[in-house]
């Protein structure tokens, strides 16, 4: 039998008084590992490509930056070792993160190199981090008093709103769209076979000269878009040099950004469409063997042929490992949260929603409330207590391309 309005009122009023101020969460956080100089730029990069008018919608954009803050943290790991010679007209050597020459590709030409991709763990780090500052420098942008704070186990990212007391729990699960390649001219690299110079074609090769050069962002011909080389100016004895570099790139050449968004918008394009016919798609992660395969493309010692990149490195949440862990995770925060603190909500957060796996892993779950039972004798809603609290699964799905919201406080604060 349901409980008549008023006592449904009683029973809502006493649990609500019942819960414990969420403040003591915060207890929780921790600090970020980026200094301060590097939020700062993230922070000035984001106002710049947020308040000038560009092709692209805003959430492209921001995804677009957080690709090109990640290749900076990316770049902090450049060493000597690992550049691909390319023997094509003017030499060169470059620095990949797929398994392909970066040049070549563009005009169809599928000749593997060995990528450069960071170990998972550093791209976790880095990816948290990054997303962390964007969103306090979207908030402040937008002027909305938002605080954005790292946490421990098992929250990731704590969103919260001191004048409401609004908390957002949040899993965070993200990774680049593609990590632009690095370029340096170079001599025509020979060898001596037989008594004869030999000139060598397409090889790995040390750069014992790095940090006396200064490296170009390679862009690679698309259907849409020509070959294009952008040139850095390092300071090697910054920390991180490469956001350095690259705030004063875009400061200082009109053309980068506007390049750069249509080309990472493109990547886009072709990723979601898995359209293989762009040679751009060969740059993103998870894009998997280069169709037609070449006749000397490498196998693997465990069988197979070598991917251009696997599906562990698929983008944004897109990973369905990381799709189903952030399911859990969301789940998990929203049941020891949930029912004892005042004002809690839970979000799953990403630079890229989940393009490619959303039908099938979230959308028949994505409207699920649930609530708890401790008696285990409910078989129906008829008999659930009219005050007992109802939670959503997700309040928010959010991600910079698109977002899935249910809750109102979190659509008034994610609009991208």
């Amino acid at each position: 039998m349901s409980l008549p309005v008023c006592a449904y009122f009683e029973a809502f009023y006493s649990t609500m008084k019942s819960l414990k101020d969420n403040k003591e969460i915060l207890d929780l956080t921790r600090p970020k590992d980026l200094p301060l100089a590097v939020q700062g730029i993230i922070g000035e990069l984001i106002e710049k490509t947020c308040g000038e008018k560009y092709n692209e919608p805003i959430g492209i954009r921001l995804a677009a930056l957080f690709d090109l803050f990640v290749s900076c943290q990316y770049y902090n790991g450049l060493a000597n070792k690992g550049w691909t010679y390319c023997p094509e007209s003017p030499d060169m050597l470059l620095y990949a993160y797929t398994n392909i020459c970066p040049r070549c590709l563009g005009k169809h030409k599928y000749i593997f190199t060995k990528a450069n991709k960071p170990e998972s763990g550093q791209i976790g780090m880095a990816t948290t981090e990054i997303i962390c500052e964007m969103l306090v420098a979207y908030f402040k942008l937008k002027g909305k008093k938002i605080e954005i704070l790292k946490a421990s186990e098992p929250i990731d990212v704590i969103v919260y709103e001191p004048a409401t007391q609004l908390m957002i729990l949040s899993e965070v699960k993200a990774a680049p769209l593609f990590t632009i390649p690095l370029s340096l001219q170079c001599e025509k690299i020979t060898e001596e076979i037989d008594g004869r110079l030999v000139e060598v074609e397409h090889n790995l090769c040390d750069n014992p000269f790095l940090h006396q050069s200064q490296p170009s962002l390679f862009f690679p011909e698309s259907n849409n878009l020509l070959q294009c080389q952008f040139q850095l100016n390092v300071d090697w004895s910054k920390a991180y040099p490469f956001f350095y570099a690259i705030k004063e790139l875009c400061f200082s050449d009109s053309s980068f950004l506007p390049h750069y968004f249509s080309f990472w918008n493109e990547a886009y394009s072709t990723y979601r469409d898995k359209d293989k016919t762009n040679p751009i798609f060969w740059l993103t992660n998870a894009c998997g063997l280069p169709v037609p395969r070449p006749l000397d493309w490498p196998k693997r010692r465990s069988g197979g042929y070598e991917t251009v990149s696997d599906a562990k490195t698929s983008v944004g949440m897109d990973r369905t490992d990381d799709i189903k862990k952030g399911i859990y995770q969301v789940l998990k925060l929203g049941a020891e949260y949930k029912p004892k603190y005042k004002n809690i909500k839970t979000a799953l957060i990403s630079n890229i929603h989940a393009v490619r796996h959303y039908d099938e892993y979230l959308e028949s779950i994505k409207d699920i409330i649930w609530t708890f039972d401790e008696t285990r004798k409910i078989h129906n809603w008829s008999q659930v207590n009219p005050g007992k609290p109802l939670y959503n699964l997700f309040d928010g799905i959010i991600a910079f391309t698109e977002s899935d919201i249910r809750d109102e406080d979190l659509t008034r604060l994610f609009r991208f």
